[in-house]
């Protein structure tokens, strides 16, 4: 006996009294969906083929249970169904705890929404966050490439599982489309010049446009031209790209990003705990950044390199890297930084806290904002 055939005897005998067989023909009532709101029960019957108020049997039903179930779209699903004299409902529980963003790696001819709604629009199980390596990848691979033949553009679509996805993002892109960056452009009060930030950005206008790279660069924008300058809660919005003339072959783009500094935080003091008196009466001269000042970031990691783990006294190994973590309180009511650097020292030599306990200040990690 077929595992479907089982399953619809099952079904049989949990929902109705009455003999049953597996081609018994049901009016589809529709879909009941527990447990996430990405998806609607329209979205589900559309998406498995089946009609409301439409004849389909037993079988039918098992198979697209068998479907859902095989896409993995959600932690986990179960799928099966009911019946009330002539009407079946599927009934869907599912666990939606994760997903991962899907990208449009080099689709510079359509913003992010309209590749959206296509999608989605094609297919209807189709969401905006996915598992990494869910059943959907290859549909939505054919369905972009049928939407850029539309443009003009004959080329293969790839779901790159090999590089993203260790990285949380579901990206596709177009093989053999180049799409250099012409120019950044950072909009927002109290940006970068352009000056600056041409100078910064040429390593990245040498290389092609990369959507999901571009996550990456805003991340390296705000360590390198805000938290720099005492803006601790720049606020990143949706980067938009774009399309200038056609050069040789190629696509050249202009990404804009849009940036609102926020706040100017300055240092309100600096303290050194763990070390002996004298090391750390010798690093209070040395701190060179004063309290009124906006902080910046990436001094106190130059501090912590030059002055204390290149220390001789903190040199106790040539093959083992020290760490001298430091903590950054911000009071938010007078927006000032307290900073303490804190080094352990067990015998016989130096050596810095490494499990140090995040202080909750400065929140280096920030969400991947939108990308095209």
């Amino acid at each position: 006996m077929s595992n479907a055939l089982r399953l619809v005897l099952v079904g049989c005998l949990l929902s109705s009294p009455f003999t049953c067989t597996a081609n018994d023909v049901l009016t589809f009532a529709g879909v009941k969906l527990v447990g996430t709101a990405r998806l609607s029960p329209d979205d589900v019957a559309r998406g498995l083929g089946l009609t409301v108020g439409q004849p389909t049997t037993r079988q039918n039903l098992v198979r697209a249970c068998g479907h859902f179930n095989g896409l993995k779209l959600f932690d986990s699903s179960l799928c099966r169904y009911t019946t009330d004299r002539k009407e079946a409902l599927l009934v869907i529980k599912v666990k939606d705890r994760s997903g991962t963003p899907v990208v449009f790696d080099n689709f510079f001819w359509m913003t992010r929404a309209q590749l959206l709604a296509r999608l989605k629009q094609q297919i209807p199980l189709f969401m905006k966050e996915l598992p990494i390596r869910c059943g959907l990848m290859n549909d939505i691979c054919r369905a972009l490439e049928g939407v850029a033949l539309e443009h003009g553009i004959k080329s293969r679509v790839t779901y790159d599982a090999r590089w993203w996805t260790e990285r949380g993002l579901n990206v596709f892109y177009m093989e053999g489309i180049l799409t250099p960056v012409d120019s950044l452009i950072i909009e927002g009060e109290n940006a970068p010049t352009s000056e600056e930030l041409q100078k910064w950005a040429q390593f990245y206008t040498k290389e092609n446009f990369s959507a999901a790279r571009l996550t990456w660069i805003i991340g390296f924008v705000i360590r390198d031209f805000y938290y720099t300058r005492g803006y601790l809660r720049p606020v990143v919005g949706r980067p938009t790209v774009q399309c200038l003339s056609e050069r040789k072959g190629a696509f050249p783009v202009r990404v804009m990003v849009p940036i609102s500094s926020g706040e100017l935080y300055t240092l309100g003091s600096v303290s050194f705990a763990g070390l002996a008196k004298p090391e750390a009466a010798s690093l209070y001269p040395a701190w060179k950044l004063k309290a009124g000042e906006p902080y910046d970031d990436s001094y106190t990691d130059r501090f912590v390199f030059e002055h204390i783990l290149s220390a001789p006294w903190a040199q106790h190994s040539k093959t083992e890297s020290d760490v001298a973590p430091y903590c950054a309180w911000v009071d938010e009511v007078s927006r000032k930084v307290i900073l303490t650097i804190s080094v352990e020292t067990p015998k016989p030599y130096y050596r810095y806290a490494k499990d140090a306990k995040p202080c909750g200040g400065i929140t280096k990690f920030q969400e991947y904002p939108p990308v095209p």
